[in-house]
């Protein structure tokens, strides 16, 4: 048995499968792949990895497994820490902001069942296959949910982590009464209603991180930026395995294009001239839209869109069942009565320009306003 020490669990044993996993070269690469891209240019001690990440999601999925096995679970803790330790080996460089047109997931499933990955569980008397099998719901919906679901094992280590790391206090809930209180379903896991205010806790703590990190105005135009240089990642495995944060960043040193010149240097970002949220009310959806052709028409350049649309919405895909003292279950979003509030049709949306242009887009903005637009700009 080893034992690591990490600044958000303390001491976190690893088994000798899990030891020799993390030694592999494509889960060491997760060390030059920071969890959350450019954030560190905004939050300067934001300079974590995956790989810490990983670590950290094991974990996590270690602690609920023993305790759904506890409450009459079948399934094999093993595999579930083993799942959840890999379940990022795919990630291209930068994290989300690198994600182009294969998703991580699927590079990920590649990389577990070939070369070095595939090989070390192999050695142990796994099969790839079962690793895979743990995010099937259809194979077992129990572990499913504990690796990919509302409760799973990523977020409740992200969140913790990205908060400390960023310093900040809002990704923080309290994951010793989730993990006593979680029990398995016929349709993977619920929280008793003891559980129900720490499991309300880590969804507002996502919402709150959403909305003072993950979209942090700035933190934003940077990835905007990135995609702009980013080369285009190869789609087999080795090719893929070549590329990290460290290789990229030497191309934008001598890139001579503004948006690598930005990044590279942190200077001349693009400003935010705009910033609002809309419903789906088509009146706020075609003012929107107007505000960005009438800086184009002024500015001679469309602006730069960013909405939190193309990021998690503020209120999650899927639920969080709550388990009563009858055996009844009902969704967080009925039993909480804060949860019940949360609007899930709010999208905040930026109009970046050039920062040379930022006074007269943002003169053009006042006068679209004027003009009785429907905006609520902030």
């Amino acid at each position: 048995m080893t034992t690591l020490r990490d600044p958000v669990h303390g001491v976190v044993a690893l088994a000798p499968l899990e030891r020799a996993l993390l030694d592999t070269l494509p889960m060491q690469r997760l060390r030059r792949i920071r969890q959350l891209g450019l954030t560190h240019l905004v939050f300067p001690g934001a300079e974590h990895s995956r790989f810490v990440h990983s670590v950290g999601a094991a974990h996590i999925a270690g602690r609920l497994g023993e305790v759904l096995v506890r409450a009459g679970w079948r399934g094999d803790v093993r595999l579930l820490r083993v799942a959840a330790l890999l379940h990022d080996v795919g990630h291209p460089p930068f994290s989300h902001a690198g994600e182009q047109e294969v998703a991580h997931e699927r590079m990920s499933a590649a990389i577990v069942r070939h070369g070095e990955v595939g090989a070390t569980l192999r050695a142990f008397g796994v099969e790839p296959d079962e690793v895979l099998a743990v995010f099937d719901p259809r194979h077992d919906p129990v572990a499913a949910a504990v690796v990919s679901g509302q409760l799973d094992a990523d977020r409740m280590d992200y969140l913790l982590r990205d908060a400390h790391m960023c310093g900040v206090s809002h990704g923080l809930y309290d994951l010793p009464q989730i993990v006593a209180n979680v029990v398995p379903t016929a349709d993977g896991i619920a929280v008793r209603r003891d559980g129900l205010h720490a499991a309300e806790g880590l969804l507002l703590a996502r919402a709150s991180m959403f909305l003072q990190v993950y979209f942090h105005r700035t933190r934003r135009v940077l990835d905007l930026l990135l995609a702009e240089v980013l080369p285009r990642w190869p789609r087999d495995v080795e090719g893929w395995l070549s590329w990290d944060d460290a290789r990229v960043l030497e191309l934008l040193r001598d890139d001579p294009r503004p948006a690598a010149r930005a990044i590279r240097d942190r200077r001349e970002l693009p400003a935010c001239v705009a910033e609002f949220e809309i419903t789906a009310d088509p009146g706020e959806r075609a003012a929107a839209e107007g505000l960005a052709i009438a800086l184009t028409e002024v500015l001679g350049e469309p602006p730069r869109v960013d909405s939190s649309a193309r990021l998690v919405a503020f209120k999650p895909a899927g639920d969080i069942p709550v388990l009563d003292a009858s055996g009844r279950t009902a969704s967080i979003f009925t039993a909480s009565p804060v949860l019940r509030r949360m609007d899930p049709d709010i999208e905040l949306r930026r109009l970046y320009v050039p920062r040379a242009l930022a006074t007269p887009a943002r003169e053009a903005v006042e006068a679209f306003q004027r003009r009785g637009a429907q905006l609520k700009l902030f």
